[in-house]
């Protein structure tokens, strides 16, 4: 495996940050700071972030980047990279250690690391110069992933340096972390973008390798706790879109006082590039959905009962 086990002997000031999006209007309301933190407990086979499963820090290769010019070959000690009689670049993964020595080589900026160490002071003073922007709009910090609570420590002060200092916080969540997290950081937490992907035990654990009853009691504890929630729902077609999804999705949003709407999520394909630069597989087949799919899925939410529900 790549990288380190970052997780061992780190500081709770410390995470790893695999993006920082400034401006960003698609992760809860008005402008915000969107901060991505390595690590997930689950495997959705359709994933958007792929870079951000592991929470250890990976190498990345654009092959339409490279020239072949074979300057990482000769920076990396670990022999991960090599080049066939045609010049043809391959890489070795598994072996990668991470320690950027090939990326500081390549002129053509081919190869990245996925994955920066920083410190909640560091993090915080990027996402308060947007402070203006969020003051006018209504917007603040989202917290993302991956799955931001898997990196509890890190979120958790993070959280609470930002309500101090006046900031909105929204935490984007796959809902499968421990309930005694969601309780100890909801204080802190104006807004959870719960994600809610599949409906039925079996289907929910095919497609994202967990159960869906950690995820069905925790979003019953946030209903507890009176914690704010905007549920996400990606759609895939061919995977889980169903009436039966869709059903579930209207009866939830109807069902919990504290969900303040539904949002749907359309697939799209953008993890795929990301999968193949990191070395994994993307074995997703799905049709992109028109914009006459789209506005149908919302027909048919809407046709369940009296619920919010919108495009994300």
């Amino acid at each position: 495996m790549q990288g380190s086990d970052q997780t061992q002997g780190r500081s709770p000031a410390q995470g790893i940050v695999f993006d920082i999006q400034k401006f960003s209007v698609n992760d809860g309301p008005g402008v915000r700071t969107a901060v991505f933190l390595k690590g997930c407990q689950m495997k959705c086979v359709w994933c958007h972030n792929p870079e951000s499963l592991s929470i250890k820090k990976q190498l990345s290769f654009s092959v339409q980047k490279c020239i072949g010019c074979r300057a990482c070959e000769k920076a990396c000690p670990k022999g991960v990279h090599r080049f066939d009689h045609e010049r043809s670049h391959q890489v070795n993964f598994d072996d990668c250690d991470a320690c950027g020595l090939c990326v500081d080589a390549c002129m053509q900026d081919a190869l990245k690391i996925y994955g920066k160490e920083m410190m909640v002071d560091e993090v915080f003073a990027e996402v308060i110069k947007d402070k203006v922007y969020f003051d006018k709009s209504g917007g603040g910090l989202t917290l993302s992933g991956g799955e931001a609570l898997k990196q509890f420590d890190f979120s958790l002060a993070l959280a609470k340096k930002c309500k101090e200092n006046g900031l909105h916080v929204c935490i984007e969540t796959n809902g499968a972390s421990k309930p005694e997290h969601y309780r100890a950081i909801a204080p802190y937490v104006d807004l959870f973008l719960f994600d809610y992907k599949a409906t039925g035990e079996k289907t929910h654990k095919s497609l994202t390798g967990l159960s869906k009853r950690v995820v069905d009691e925790n979003l019953q504890l946030l209903a507890q706790i009176d914690a704010q929630v905007i549920l996400r729902c990606p759609i895939i077609p061919g995977y889980n879109l169903s009436d039966a999804h869709l059903e579930a999705i209207a009866r939830l949003g109807e069902s919990m006082a504290n969900i303040q709407k539904v949002e749907l999520l359309p697939y799209h394909n953008f993890g795929k590039g990301k999968a193949v630069e990191i070395g994994r597989e993307y074995d997703v087949d799905a049709e992109l959905p028109t914009d006459e799919d789209v506005q149908g899925w919302l027909a048919k939410v809407r046709s369940y009962g009296e619920i919010n529900v919108t495009l994300s």
